[in-house]
This record gives structure tokens, sequence and C-alpha cells, in this order.
């Protein structure tokens, strides 16, 4: 299972890069099997969900979707973060009030522990231990939870830097190590001390978060202090993941073999990595093009619209299929809570570029969500 998730991380985290123009490119209508090309059933739905309610108290809530390559896998001679710079400005100047990012949230976490004999290792894979902060305010994981709603619901206007520093332990505590990484890194670095609920272990941990070079940090936290925000939403799912555990032994090759099919594209593609690379201008310029919609074609032809197409008389590969819907469903029904007492609030969705697709096509089908056009955002 490790092996199947860090192989899938690798095709999902490949930086690729093509020319880019002005506005986004329509994809051309393709043969390959797992082209994004639909047929008509028998029976439709009786109603038409996409878009927004034409008749509608208040204003959408508008959500910008931002696929990114995972900004983790790039090493410092290709990468320096200050390249964000245009990426950064723009998105901040679209001033979401929510920004939502692919980690696994305290709760989910807390089922994946509780029932990890269904999850096996997964916990592991993409949940924080907690210890730490539990051991510091001596409480539990839904103790800190509890009273950190309580904490933010009195959050005074002007904070002190007690007050953050417990409110990081409490955030830590209820497993949203991200949100209390925000906290620290808005506190002046003198401040970043072992107090009131933080121990050096936890401290030390904080500081590890804002030295990471993941785009939670890079773009999520960064932006959030530029913005005033208290918190980050955590969107990711992988309960989703059970799905995986309990399919046949023969999945991974399975997958495998899906993977390794070439894509007329793909060498192309390989070949010019480095245009988006070296300079704000060009990260910017990548930023556009993952979010296109011949980058969405070209990922769904080569990874999941090929598996759903691969012929096998038990369809092993649509369990693959089976486990990203179902997972991009549950990252999107976050979003939505995220942002359900918020009507009208702008969202941010930072989230691997793969998807993207998914998650707006999703979100689309709610009453009053407006999907916001990340090449419009970024071009300004």
């Amino acid at each position: 299972m490790k092996i199947l998730l860090s192989a899938l991380a690798a095709i999902l985290g490949l930086f690729l890069a093509v020319s880019v123009t002005a506005q986004e490119q329509e994809p051309d209508s393709s043969n390959l099997p797992g082209s994004p090309v639909f047929e008509a059933t028998p029976v439709t739905p009786s109603i038409d969900f996409s878009g927004v309610q034409a008749q509608l108290g208040g204003e959408p809530t508008q959500i910008l979707v931002l696929g990114t390559i995972h900004l983790g896998n790039l090493s410092e001679e290709v990468f320096d973060p200050t390249d964000l710079a245009l990426v950064v400005d723009r998105l901040e100047a679209f001033a979401p009030d929510i920004i939502a990012i692919e980690t696994v949230g305290g709760r989910t976490c807390d089922e994946l522990r509780r029932y990890a004999e269904l999850y096996p290792g997964v916990a592991n894979n993409y949940c924080s231990v907690l210890d730490v902060a539990h051991e510091s305010l001596g409480i539990s994981q839904l103790e800190a939870a509890v009273e950190t709603a309580e904490t933010i619901s009195r959050w005074p206007d002007i904070p002190s830097a007690e007050d953050r520093r417990h409110l990081a332990a409490l955030l830590f505590g209820a497993g949203e190590p991200w949100s209390a990484a925000l906290q620290w890194s808005r506190l002046d670095a003198a401040e970043r001390i072992a107090a009131n609920g933080v121990n050096q272990a936890l401290a030390d941990r904080l500081d590890r978060i804002l030295r990471s070079r993941n785009e939670n940090n890079l773009l999520g936290i960064a932006l959030a202090g530029r913005l005033g925000l208290e918190t980050l939403a955590a969107m990711d799912d992988h309960s989703a993941d059970i799905i995986q555990s309990r399919a046949p032994e023969e999945f991974g090759d399975v997958i495998q073999s899906v993977w390794q099919t070439d894509h007329p594209q793909a060498e192309e593609y390989a070949q010019l990595e480095e245009t988006f690379l070296g300079s704000p201008e060009r990260v910017r310029d990548g930023y556009r093009f993952y979010n296109s919609a011949e980058y969405q074609q070209f990922v769904i032809e080569k990874d999941f619209g090929l598996a759903a197409a691969t012929p096998d008389m038990e369809a092993v590969a649509r369990h693959y299929v089976a486990w990203w819907q179902t997972r991009n469903l549950r990252m999107v029904a976050n979003i939505i809570e995220a942002a359900g007492n918020r009507p009208g609030a702008r969202v941010l969705v930072i989230v691997g570029a793969s998807h993207k697709p998914y998650i707006e096509a999703y979100l689309d089908q709610m009453h009053d969500i407006e999907l916001v056009s990340v090449d419009e955002v970024l071009s300004e």
C-alpha cells in the first residue's frame, strides 16, 4: 500500500511544462481510450444543478481552485520559493476569506486512527503525531478541538503573543498543525518560545513546519498571514483509502500498468519541464498551465480516464477510479463545510493539479457556488 501511494504521489507531482497562451486552451477531442468524452445514459438527472441558482438569497460563494504541483518535491537547486512572488500577489488580490489546503483534518485523522485495522498505515502517512501537544497541554485531541472552537469564538481584535501561542498549541493538539503553524508564523521571531501551552518540543515542531517547502506553507500560510486569517481549512480526505485496502491483490500491478502506458504528449511535456522554473514570470505561467483545460485533459487521459477504460474482465482498474472519485467528493464536502457558515465568502482551494477538474465539476453542482477562473486571476 505504501509503495502504491508513493508511486501515486510521484505521478501526481510530475512537474510539466509547455508554452502558455494568454487564455486557457480548450482541449482537442481525442480518440485516446482515457479521453474525458462522455456519452448520454438512458436516464439523465431531472435537474441540472450546474451554475448558480438564479434566485439566490445574497451573493454566491466564489471558489478559486488553484491546481498546483507539489512544491516540496522540487529540490533547492531547481526551485526558489521567492519565484512564487507574482502568484502570491495575484492570489492576495483575489482576497479570499477562507483558504483550504490539501491536508487531512483532525477529525478525519481521528477516524483513521480509531479504525486503523481498516486503514492500514494510512494515518501514519497523512496525519501528524499529536502527543507532543497533548503532553504540553494536558488534554486530549477532543478536548483540544472543543477548546479551540471556544477560543476562536471569543478571539480578541488584537490578540497578544500569549493568545497566539496558546491557540497554536490548541490547534496542534486538535490535529490542525498547519493552522497551528499559521498562528506561530504571526508571532515575531523572538516571541516563538516555549510558553502558554507550547513546550520546547512543540515549538521545535512548529518551527520545522515554517521551514517547509510545501505549498501549504509557501502559499497557504504565506497568504493567510498577509490577509490576516487565523486558520486554514483542512480539506483533504484519505478515508477513501479503504477502497484500496479492499481491492484485489492484482490491484497494484494493474495500476502500475496504467501509469506505464505511453501518452503522445508525455515526452514533449517532460522535455520542457524547466520552462516554468527560474523566475516569478515563469512560475506564474506554469500555474496558468497546470490549471488549463489542456493539462487537465492530459492528466485524465494518462491516469484516471485510462484506468476507467482499461479492458479487464474484473475491471480491477476501476477500483482505483472509485477511490479517486470518492476522495475528491469528500474533499469537496470538506470545502463546502468550511464555507458553509460564510455565505458569499471568497474561498481559495490549494490542491494538487490532478484534483482540479474533479473538484470543480463537483462544486459546480451546488446551488450557490460560483467558480472563479485561475487564468483570469493570475493574468490580472
